[in-house]
Parts: C-alpha cells; sequence; structure tokens
C-alpha cells in the first residue's frame, strides 16, 4: 500500500460502494469530501457497469466529472456521454448470444453507445432489468423485431442477460471468450474477458500522467477486484464480497454507514 499523499485519483464503484440500494444519491457527507478532494487537486472517477444512460441523475448533480468509466470497463466517456474510449464485442459473439437467448426465453439487453437495446424477449429483460415504476424504462430500446441497432450504432459494448442460472451456464461453455459477472439472481453481466474495470482506469492515468501508485480504489463486487488490486490504496466496502476482500489493502464500513468517507477521513485524503 502507497502512502496516502501519493493519492491523486479517487476512483469509485457506484452501486453499494458509494450510493446505498434505495437510494438515489451519495450521502451529503462524501460528496463534501470529494469536493474537498478535488478542490486539492485530487480527480475524481466513476467507474461503474451502468450504462451512461442509467448513471443516477444525482452524479452529475454532486460532481463536476470529466471522465467516467461504463459498461464494466468497455466505455470511457466524458460528462456529456461522449465516447472516449471503446471496447466492443465481435458481430459473431453478438450473434451467438441473441440465437441463445431466443432459443431459451432469455431476456436480452445489449449495451450501445447510445442506449440499451433489447434483442430477444423484451418484456422479460424489462421486468428482470427494472424495478418497478422505474424512472429508466423509457431509456431502453426495444428491437427484438428488427435487431437492426448495430448497423448505425456500431458493436455492442457490452450485455445484460436475464434468465434462468443454468441457461447461462449453458452459455459459458459455449462463449469461453465472454465474462459472465453475476449481478442478482437470473441477471448476468456479459462482456469479454479482455476488458474489466481497470481499463477506463488505464485510459484516465494515460491522459494525466499519473500512475496506479495515484489511485485509491472503492469498490465492492467481483467486477471491481481488477482495478481495486492495481491501485495504489484499494478499498473493498464492508459490504463487499469475500473474494474481493482478499485482493484489498484496506476494508471500509459498509456503504449505508458512510464506508468511503470515512476512509477518506481517516487516511486524511480529504
Amino acid at each position: 500500500m502507497v502512502p496516502a499523499e501519493n493519492i491523486r485519483l479517487i476512483v469509485c464503484d457506484i452501486d453499494n460502494t458509494i450510493i446505498p440500494p434505495g437510494e438515489p444519491a451519495m450521502s451529503r457527507r462524501l460528496a463534501f469530501d470529494l469536493h474537498q478532494a478535488m478542490a486539492k487537486g485530487i480527480r475524481v472517477l466513476i467507474n461503474t457497469g451502468r450504462h451512461y444512460t442509467f448513471l443516477q441523475p444525482s452524479l452529475f448533480e454532486d460532481l463536476p466529472m470529466e471522465r467516467i468509466g461504463t459498461i464494466n470497463g468497455a466505455c470511457v466517456t466524458d460528462r456529456e456521454g461522449h465516447t472516449i474510449a471503446k471496447h466492443p464485442i465481435s458481430e459473431a459473439q453478438m450473434n451467438a448470444i441473441t440465437e441463445q437467448c431466443l432459443a431459451n426465453n432469455v431476456g436480452l439487453g445489449f449495451k450501445f453507445e447510445d442506449h440499451i437495446v433489447t434483442y430477444a424477449n423484451h418484456r422479460k429483460f424489462m421486468e428482470g432489468y427494472l424495478e418497478e415504476n422505474s424512472p429508466f424504462a423509457d431509456r431502453i430500446i426495444d428491437d427484438t423485431a428488427m435487431r437492426t441497432h448495430h448497423l448505425t450504432y456500431g458493436m455492442p459494448l457490452g450485455t445484460f442477460l436475464i434468465g434462468r442460472e443454468e441457461i447461462t451456464e449453458e452459455f459459458r461453455r459455449s462463449l469461453p471468450e465472454l465474462q459472465f459477472a453475476w449481478s442478482y439472481r437470473g441477471g448476468y453481466d456479459v462482456f469479454l474477458k479482455s476488458v474489466d474495470k481497470s481499463m477506463t482506469v488505464e485510459t484516465v492515468l494515460q491522459e494525466t500522467g499519473l500512475s496506479w501508485d495515484n489511485v485509491i480504489a472503492f469498490g465492492d463486487a467481483g467486477n471491481d477486484t481488477p482495478f481495486i488490486a492495481k491501485a495504489g490504496i484499494g478499498v473493498v466496502m464492508g459490504n463487499g464480497h469475500d473474494d474481493v476482500k482478499e485482493h484489498a489493502d484496506l476494508i471500509a464500513d459498509e456503504c449505508r454507514n458512510d464506508g468511503a468517507a470515512k476512509m477518506l477521513e481517516e487516511l486524511k485524503i480529504v
């Protein structure tokens, strides 16, 4: 673990890391601490599995973000959502996923640059992906009839599947080059094994001339492990998975208890 005075970039996952389940925003304490850090010249990077269009509006109200890592490392955008870097899946992979979903009644949403777009079993996807009365419902495009969105917007950058867990095991065997990250029962993020959330950090490090020794990283889930393990200070939330904690330098209090803010304050980064 590097000394806290080395830190020039704070990298944060969102869900269950800086925003607790069911809450629309981070705590006022954490927002204040992050602003204090930025006032000292420390950058903040949000690094999430979410699509840009599914980011909580409060993030833009609370933080003057310059870069945002989205779709589990497959995309970096600026504050306005313009793509800075991307890592799409291939057309063959897209077609193979679509065929399997159609054959096995799996809800399929592809994460394109512009939107999440369903290519199979739209209703099943919507019911499994969104909470009841979700404000994000109108941001998902139904293209299950034509499946032509990629002809205009290019190949998908990620995928989300809604279906029985035994079905996704068949996917794993047939598409070994893809990573299937459990999100919740019956829900899986799917992306290239060659892509992970450390890649979005790498993009920012290259832009800024910083190194991993200048990074403190906060996360809770398996898809956060790559950037936590590489960070000068890797922090896993108290509510994080045990296998992720094995890669941490420090364990913070739980997200709901303002663990990230407490850690930044204890280390005197803010």
